[in-house]
């Protein structure tokens, strides 16, 4: 991997001691005003644990970069666009935005997982009307206080708490965007274009009451949201993950950077191996690195997840000294099966 001068996001593993202010300033198109600045939250030690289960102990991830993939990543970040990011399943695709995150000092990472039943109201934020209704009608309810308070109701998505006004962006995974309904990569465009978006039911009432502090995605904290409206300060790196199993209409993919993962080659698996299980393994294990290229030239795709799991359990069982280098190859291609389902 070759690292120029221009990247700001080097995919080392290591944080870079200057984090997000290394990057330069955005183009004027893609700045924006969002005030008053939020507080930036920090990564705590749950944050840091879910870090290194993704990346492994020297956080250099699942998948190892190639020069021109951080071209592409590095573009991304510059110009402040989404990045679509492509390839067969287990290659690290979602692992990228935990890197960033790690690199530049961007805190936790806001994850939206996406299913086919998902549409942009449940990323930007939840209202919980069935519950306020109902707690609203509980006996006594209405005598001592009346009505609940909505802004207890109301709770941000991932990708509306990501456009709150933070004075450097949030890391947003969206994941598996593929699977979604035809209609959601669309709907996206205004809040990608613009960097804002309004909550409804605050802005019915704004006329009244312009101030409403509502809870973040991850609930640790509440926000104030004026006059229904929320615009970004920092527009958020979004990392956008499919499996390919569908095309995206032409306006979405302008809005966007793209980039396709390839199958790690060998030199890239032993770093993700030894990341995740230790340099000894990759020394003690070579043969079934060997099988793993073998297997995945033959079935064509096959998760790098699955020689971590045949490393990891013939780590453990040859602590009984009981397997035969043959007992070891059929075990680990017992385990390095493919995960399609005509397999």
């Amino acid at each position: 991997m070759t690292v120029s001068n221009w990247h700001v996001f080097r995919g080392t593993g290591e944080p870079r001691p200057d984090g997000w202010a290394a990057v330069p300033d955005p183009m004027t198109a893609r700045t924006f005003t969002g005030a008053p600045l939020l507080p930036f939250p920090e990564a705590g030690p749950e944050d840091s644990d879910q870090i290194r289960r993704k990346l492994g102990v020297d956080g250099i991830g699942a998948h190892q970069l190639r020069s021109s993939d951080l071209d592409v990543i590095n573009a991304a970040l510059l110009c402040r666009r989404p990045l679509l990011v492509t390839g067969a399943p287990g290659l690290g695709k979602s692992a990228l935005a935990y890197a960033i995150a790690r690199e530049l000092a961007l805190g936790p990472v806001l994850h939206w997982p996406i299913t086919s039943r998902s549409t942009v109201r449940d990323g930007l934020y939840l209202y919980d009307a069935l519950r306020r209704f109902e707690e609203a009608h509980m006996p006594g309810v209405a005598a001592s206080n009346g009505a609940p308070d909505l802004a207890d109701y109301l709770t941000l998505g991932p990708l509306g708490t990501a456009l709150l006004p933070y004075g450097k962006p949030r890391v947003l995974l969206i994941d598996e965007i593929d699977k979604a309904d035809i209609d959601l990569p669309n709907d996206l465009l205004h809040v990608f274009e613009n960097g804002e978006y309004q909550i409804d039911e605050l802005r019915r009432i704004r006329g009244h009451r312009p101030e409403v502090t509502v809870f973040t995605h991850e609930g640790r904290e509440r926000v104030e949201v004026r006059e229904g409206t929320v615009l970004c300060n920092s527009f958020p790196v979004v990392i956008m993950t499919s499996n390919g199993e569908r095309e995206f209409p032409p306006a979405f993919l302008r809005r966007c950077l793209m980039l396709r993962l390839e199958k790690p080659e060998r030199s890239q698996l032993e770093r993700v191996v030894a990341a995740h299980l230790g340099e000894d393994v990759v020394e003690e294990y070579g043969d079934v690195i060997d099988t793993f290229l073998r297997r995945r030239g033959e079935l064509g795709a096959l998760p790098t997840d699955r020689l971590l799991i045949a490393l990891h359990v013939l780590t453990q069982a040859s602590r009984t000294g009981s397997a035969t280098p043959a007992d070891r190859q059929l075990l680990a291609e017992r385990l390095m099966q493919p995960t399609d389902s005509g397999g």
